[in-house]
């Protein structure tokens, strides 16, 4: 073997021996959360790829509604072995469709990072509409309405609606027992801007769906201008 063959092969069995990553069978997976959950768990399952050990350096989460970590707190792994990230989802006040991202981070330079992506439907159990009262400055002093639609198969009762500002007083109409609910919000003055909330007490057995929040605001912004209709 002359010496540029030689050079070439050890070239080629160094590539070959510096070879090596985490494959993950699943990086994304799409959760269905129910009603009643107050956390979701979700295994990143992998193996080592290639023919030298790999050190799991960081896993990084970027929300502390999430925990992530090796099934047992293990960081470095051989050729061909197999582990697991375990991650866990706490719901909290969270709904609707998001996604959650944690970052593998190795000492494998071709492979730095792995990317695993939870992607999470979170049920509402209440139909909120208007999310937010506005009225403008120095307009009439009129009583707005949101209504609240209990959307779950069991009845919940709005116990209370309490205002962020003594400038705001609430009333609660009961509209069907346990499933809709109508919140009158009128304002003493509309003199002054005034930013806030009004919490809306329930009696759900469920602790994060026994508080929700509609927002009010006296602003002195106008609305925006509708959008031109094409043609006219």
């Amino acid at each position: 073997m002359n010496v540029r063959n030689f050079l070439l092969a050890a070239s080629l069995a160094a590539a070959s021996w510096a070879q090596a990553g985490l494959e993950f069978e699943q990086p994304v997976q799409n959760v269905s959360v129910k009603i009643e959950d107050g956390e979701i768990a979700a295994r990143f399952a992998f193996k080592v790829t290639g023919n030298r050990p790999v050190k799991i350096t960081d896993i990084r989460t970027f929300c502390s509604c999430v925990r992530a970590e090796t099934a047992d707190g293990k960081m470095e792994f051989q050729p061909g072995e197999s582990g697991v990230i375990d991650t866990a989802f706490e719901v909290g006040g969270f709904e609707g469709e998001l996604s959650k991202e944690v970052v593998v981070t190795t000492d494998d330079a071709a492979q730095a990072e792995s990317r695993l992506v939870l992607k999470l439907s979170i049920p509402g159990l209440f139909q909120i509409a208007p999310a937010q009262l506005i009225w403008q400055v120095g307009e009439a002093a009129v009583a707005k309405t949101v209504n609240i639609k209990v959307l779950g198969e069991d009845p919940v009762v709005i116990k209370a609606a309490v205002p962020s500002r003594e400038v705001m007083k609430t009333s609660i109409r009961e509209i069907s027992p346990g499933k809709e609910y109508e919140i009158s919000v009128t304002p003493s003055s509309t003199e002054a801007k005034v930013l806030g909330l009004v919490r809306v007490e329930t009696d759900s057995k469920f602790s994060r769906y026994q508080k929700r929040l509609v927002f009010f605001n006296i602003t002195d912004k106008k609305p925006a201008a509708p959008a031109a209709v094409p043609g006219k």
